[in-house]
């Protein structure tokens, strides 16, 4: 990097230095400090208080309003002044806008910004790639008017409109890098051709995200779509940007502007957080395939997951979805059993789709076998669909012995420190097809092997405002731990129509392809791995387990269901799961193919224009530089209090909750 400055690396947020592999020079090191109240000196203009006007305390920016003030606390975390607590601040971050900055370099930038406008951006990202950062995370810069209340932003350095400023990187010389690609786009119907970004400015803008993929936890890897998986192009409607968690453009934001220009997100963000993929290999991997990457043509995303259906159903010899546990009885089963290949006893298991590994759990196996299990939940979008939704592989091998560590355990901190057979809470990001860990050997004598219990669950219904949708509901709540849907035990309960379902019964109808039945039901009931409502109590009551002694009964529980438990308060609290265990279940299979069907068919269907450079024009709309007045960066938020978020409790923010309702004193 040619920057003038020492590059620390570190990210600052709440007073803490936080140490990445990205680029990163300081305020402490370059003195850019958007935190002044006075105008700063810049190689672009070396003395502007001749040019700026002193106000009480400080200096007002020569061009722009009459306060000193160049940003805000943000109004959830005002009630902590200048430096709100970390976990705080991680809880509010959910937005980061990408702008690009019309200017020369990022000297130039931070000069407009501070000493002409009275601006701000948390980071601004120079030619050369060397990333600057002008103030607190914990802070509400000025760069996105309405939306900086939860959002953090960057100022990529460049020219923009190569149709008004035409050879601006010729005539440099080599001064601003290297000459620039011309990229004709079309941004909110305009057709505009713009300055490409240099390599260097991807390649930083790439560790700048895997570093604050580990600081911020609810900033997800993700980006506005128009349809799933497709990019959109346009502003989102208010409600929609307002609530988009992820990296989003300033014209997603507001239909005056076209700022970041050629910005690719699905290509850029895409390759961060990874190729989504199936859980296993549902056969032996190809020469230098090492991940199952999900097939790129619909019917082999069909014939692959129906494999893995086959696995389950034919078999698993049991721990079939919904019902049937080790394939025995009416009992909930909120996931499905998937048998290693032959001959692969610890066969890798992946990650389907990007999100954080929130817990997990290493130990000595119980009566039963593995009860070692991680845990990641997943947010998303899918098109114009927001979605949380948790991923559980349990019965893994214990991953401390493992030849093959995953990185979700050598790079967290806290998973160091776990004790052995203790649930350990984490927040550690995780890209799709990342390795979680690889099958252990699980259940009870007459079917213990190796084999991965594999479940997907969400705490709302994430299909409820799609029509047209396979999906259907079935709510099991009143049955307790066991299934009384008669919709589901009819499909099953074929010999004698008892009310009951054998382990026979269970086999032979999934045997025969019946299973094909449930793929799509989401059932809605407590979990397994919850020690409440008493499973000793629960499995006392109904027929089924009739011929048994209330010994055996405590004898089963012990052995098989206790040691596997892990659903409580604590952990529900820090993963953002239901406190009482009731969720809805998909089967995990039909899951990640009806999820990755959409974005195929979305890709299919797609328009897919081809703009050459005369096409475009100079562009009606503005850049930020154009944006003279401020207005679409500052907003009337910045300036004002929030009495609302004054009752919420660090937890409940930690916790995501809404500010409540409440009415200005």
């Amino acid at each position: 990097m040619a920057s003038r400055f020492k590059i620390s690396g570190d990210v600052v947020i709440g007073g803490q230095r936080i140490h990445t592999d990205a680029p990163i020079v300081t305020w402490y090191e370059s003195g850019w400090d958007a935190q002044s109240k006075f105008c700063i000196p810049t190689l672009t203009n070396s003395n502007p208080h001749a040019q700026c006007h002193a106000t009480a305390g400080g200096e007002a920016p020569y061009g722009g309003p009459t306060y000193s003030q160049r940003y805000s606390l943000r109004p959830a975390l005002r009630r902590y002044g200048e430096k709100p607590p970390l976990d705080a601040i991680k809880a509010v971050i959910k937005q980061f806008v990408v702008h690009h900055d019309g200017c020369a370099d990022s000297d130039m930038c931070f000069n407009v910004l501070h000493n002409e406008r009275g601006l701000s951006c948390h980071f601004l990202l120079d030619w050369d790639g060397t990333i600057y950062q002008t103030i607190d995370l914990g802070l509400a810069a000025w760069h996105a008017a309405e939306w900086n209340t939860n959002s953090i932003g960057i100022e990529i350095a460049n020219f923009g409109d190569a149709n008004a400023k035409p050879g601006r990187y010729e005539a440099a010389k080599g001064r601003l890098g290297p000459v620039r690609d011309r990229v004709p786009i079309r941004i909110n119907g305009h057709k505009i051709l713009a300055y490409d970004f240099t390599k260097a400015q991807y390649d930083s803008f790439a560790l700048l995200v895997r570093a604050l993929q580990k600081i911020l936890p609810n900033l997800p890897v993700d980006y506005p779509q128009s349809s799933p998986g497709v990019q959109s192009w346009d502003t989102l409607p208010q409600a929609a940007s307002f609530g988009f968690a992820g990296y989003i453009s300033h014209y997603h934001l507001i239909t005056q502007k076209w700022d970041p220009g050629p910005f690719n997100f699905k290509e850029r963000l895409g390759k961060l957080r990874g190729a989504f993929s199936l859980p296993i290999f549902w056969r032996e991997p190809k020469p230098g395939e090492e991940k199952p990457v999900i097939p790129e043509a619909r019917e082999d995303l069909k014939a692959a997951s129906d494999k893995l259906h086959e696995m389950n159903e034919l078999r698993a010899d049991g721990g079939f979805f919904p019902v049937g546990p080790w394939g025995e009885y009416r009992l909930w089963h909120g996931g499905i059993h998937l048998p290693a290949l032959p001959g692969k006893e610890h066969q890798d298991v992946f990650a389907p789709f990007p999100g954080r590994v929130v817990a997990a759990r290493m130990g000595t196996p119980g009566p039963i076998g593995s009860t070692n299990f991680v845990l990641a939940r997943h947010d998303l979008t899918l098109g114009q669909l927001k979605v949380q939704f948790f991923s559980l592989y349990m019965h893994l091998q214990d991953e401390t012995k493992a030849e093959k560590q995953a990185e979700w355990m050598t790079q967290s901190k806290a998973w160091q420190e776990a004790k052995p057979g203790e649930v350990a809470l984490l927040d550690e990001p995780l890209e799709a097809g990342a390795l979680i860990g690889h099958m252990g050997v699980a259940g009870p004598p007459d079917n213990s092997k190796a084999q991965l219990h594999l479940e997907f669950f969400s705490n709302g219904n994430l299909f409820a405002d799609i029509p047209n949708t396979p999906w259907e509901i079935i709510d099991g709540t009143n049955g307790g731990r066991f299934c009384d849907v008669q919709r589901i035990n009819d499909l099953i309960d074929t010999n004698p129509h008892d009310g009951q379902l054998s382990k026979s019964e269970l086999k032979a109808f999934f045997e025969s392809g019946g299973g094909g039945a449930t793929h799509y039901f989401v059932t809605f009931h407590v979990s397994e791995w919850t020690a409440e409502p008493n499973w000793t109590e629960a499995l006392s009551v109904p027929a089924d387990f009739k011929k048994l002694t209330k010994k055996d009964i405590e004898q089963i529980v012990a052995d098989q269901i206790t040691p596997g438990l892990w659903w409580d308060q604590r952990v529900a609290q820090h993963a953002k799961l239901a406190l009482d265990g009731i969720v809805y279940h998909y089967n995990p299979v039909s899951f990640v193919e009806w999820f990755n069907q959409q974005i195929l068919e979305a890709e299919a269907v797609a328009p897919k224009e081809k703009l050459t450079d005369k096409d475009t024009s100079v562009a009606t709309v503005k850049d930020d530089f154009d944006d003279k007045e401020g207005t679409s960066m500052r907003s009337s938020i910045d300036m004002t209090d929030d009495p609302c978020n004054k009752s919420l409790t660090l937890n409940e923010l930690v916790l995501g909750y809404d500010q409540p309702d409440c009415a200005p004193q």
